[in-house]
């Protein structure tokens, strides 16, 4: 029981990885509009799309009434006709009278479906007006103005949000973004116990200090090379993995400057292998640390607020905006930061108990 104990907080990072696990791999996605055909129309014809969503419930009895527009900028258009095929196949009748083209700037229209069960979700510039020359016609198209009425704005199952581009993707975030929370952690520990070296010559705080550098650039491989395929699945498919890393090195400033980070402290690991003079290794790898935590702290934190990134909550925001999580994904995302950086610090001491009987 003592020991049960005294191992709490492992216990806790096993319980607290094993809920996230969970709900990474079994939480479903919500509902999302992935396809429309065709993509581009022209005025003055009555076109019939076909809508294919994703996990939606458009034959469900719990759906109740099904609701599509055709919507542009602020406007709602009400479909001429519309039926639904399968819980996630619609066709929807659609016109645009040739006297509306030259109003409609962009001409571009989303797609919003509407349901009380998997409430409103959209597809952004789904449709494309192929603008004609207006000529005399005999063909007249009426399209109406819609007010939607809302029962319910938001789903009402329980599951992740759609987003475009990431769909099934965004689990990773579970496992990607926390990497990043446990190197800076790392990063702290590494630079506090340089600190504490230097002041008391401590060598206790020495070994922790190089260990977890170690497990910093370990935290490190995994967040960069988790952030690499995530990367290649969502912005870059179909290119190779050399100029998805050129890319990324070129375009998105935090993956860049994380890896530079990361350098940094392999660094670190061999200035303490090249000076042969272990206590002056130590001093030297001290000092360096110190220089180390000024570095990532730059390169992580303040250059990503300089420039625009790929990532979510760009424009200078090296975090997330409000807007890139919901009530759902925190539930999984803050227990799977507090679990892993567990594991983090678990890791670090079991190095640094094999670093102590090794010196014995």
């Amino acid at each position: 029981m003592n020991f049960l104990r005294a191992q709490w907080w492992k216990w806790l990072s096993v319980a607290i990885l094993f809920y996230a696990l969970i709900g990474s791999f079994f939480v479903p996605l919500g509902a999302g509009i992935t396809k429309i055909s065709p993509a581009t129309f022209q005025p003055d014809s009555t076109f019939t799309f076909q809508i294919k969503t994703y996990h939606a419930h458009l034959q469900s009895a719990d759906a109740g009434k099904v609701q599509v527009w055709f919507k542009h900028k602020s406007n709602y258009y009400c479909p001429l006709d519309f039926h639904v095929i399968d819980d996630n196949l619609l066709e929807a009748q659609f016109a645009i009278p040739v006297s509306m083209q030259d109003s409609l700037k962009p001409a571009s229209f989303d797609i919003v479906i509407n349901n009380d069960l998997d409430g409103t979700f959209a597809l952004r510039d789904a449709l494309t007006l192929r603008k004609i020359a207006a000529t005399d016609t005999a063909i007249t198209v009426k399209t109406e103005l819609c007010e939607p009425e809302v029962k319910h704005n938001k789903h009402t199952t329980f599951s992740f949000p759609y987003r475009e581009i990431l769909y099934e993707t965004i689990r990773n975030t579970f496992y990607h973004v926390p990497m990043w929370f446990v190197m800076t952690m790392m990063v702290l520990v590494c630079f506090v116990a340089s600190l504490v070296f230097l002041i008391n010559c401590n060598k206790n705080a020495d070994i922790i200090a190089h260990q977890a550098a170690v497990v910093t650039l370990l935290f490190g491989a995994c967040g960069y090379f988790t952030g690499l395929i995530w990367s290649k699945y969502t912005w870059y498919i179909g290119l190779d993995w050399g100029t998805v890393v050129s890319k990324l090195l070129i375009e998105d400033i935090k993956l860049a400057g994380a890896l530079v980070a990361v350098l940094v402290y392999i660094v670190y690991l061999i200035i303490r292998e090249l000076i042969e003079d272990k206590s002056k290794a130590s001093k030297v790898a001290a000092y360096y640390s110190i220089f180390g935590m000024i570095a990532f702290m730059f390169l992580v934190f303040v250059i990503p607020r300089l420039t625009d990134s790929m990532h979510p909550g760009n424009g200078g925001n090296p975090a997330f905006s409000k807007y890139d999580l919901d009530s759902s994904l925190r539930m999984f995302f803050y227990p799977a930061v507090i679990g892993w950086i567990l594991l983090g610090f678990w890791i670090l001491a079991i190095r640094v108990r094999i670093k102590l009987l090794e010196e014995k």
